[in-house]
């Protein structure tokens, strides 16, 4: 007979999964009937010099908050393949009972950001600093919104929701090999500003609207719920 414990703790998973998902709904909704998006932007363009807050070519804060990021996932994962295979070879070895913590965090930082990543390829939403309101020549058309007839589409607009800050939000996965609330809480703290610091880098250089990050991180936290749950349900009825 399954625990009581574990049966509140699935009904309290359950919920917050769909609580996440309703608001994703809700962002849809809202960022599809307000100019939000364009309002907060127009703060962090300069109209006259047609110039964003922060130049996308400038070397250092690029290194700081684009390529370093990504250097440090890809490290984390190069890290954690060898603890996870080592964990499982020899029930001696002091790494075997965290065996089933290692394979989530990397079954979670391999899938979601591949599977956020690519949403991006099927919405057809093109970056701010791409459109004709900012200076570009793509006109300025929200998610569920139809393209102009005369507009003459050569390749989709791959922006929306935003890739880069999945780097950081797909370290949500880390919160679900936490037992203590504290520990989720804080994990889940430190890896929503560190999303939103490379976001807001990418906001402030005009390559994403600010729902375009919010989407990110709610698709990327519903992503780590699923595998998690689906995960832990596999572990149960083993």
């Amino acid at each position: 007979m399954i625990n009581s414990k574990i049966l509140n703790k699935n009904k309290l998973s359950n919920f917050l999964l769909f609580l996440n998902l309703g608001l994703i709904i809700l962002s849809l909704w809202f960022f599809q009937v307000s100019d939000i998006d364009v309002k907060i932007q127009n703060y962090f363009f300069d109209f006259t010099t047609k110039n964003w807050f922060i130049d996308r070519s400038e070397p250092v804060k690029k290194f700081i908050f684009y390529q370093f990021p990504k250097i440090i996932f890809g490290i984390l994962i190069l890290i954690i393949l060898p603890l996870c295979i080592f964990s499982f070879i020899d029930k001696k070895n002091k790494l075997y009972s965290k065996r089933q913590d290692f394979l989530l965090i990397l079954i979670g930082l391999c899938l979601i950001p591949l599977i956020a990543g690519n949403i991006k390829k099927f919405t057809n939403v093109y970056c701010p600093n791409q459109l004709e309101i900012y200076g570009g020549n793509k006109p300025y058309v929200k998610i569920f919104d139809n393209y102009p007839i005369d507009f003459k589409q050569e390749k989709k607009g791959q922006c929306f929701p935003a890739g880069h800050a999945i780097t950081g939000f797909s370290l949500y996965i880390l919160c679900f090999i936490l037992y203590k609330k504290s520990q989720q809480i804080a994990v889940f703290l430190i890896v929503t500003i560190l999303g939103w610091i490379l976001g807001f880098y990418q906001i402030l250089k005009g390559a994403h609207f600010v729902s375009d990050t919010i989407l990110s991180m709610l698709t990327c936290l519903l992503l780590a719920q699923i595998i998690a749950k689906i995960y832990r349900q596999k572990i149960i009825n083993k």
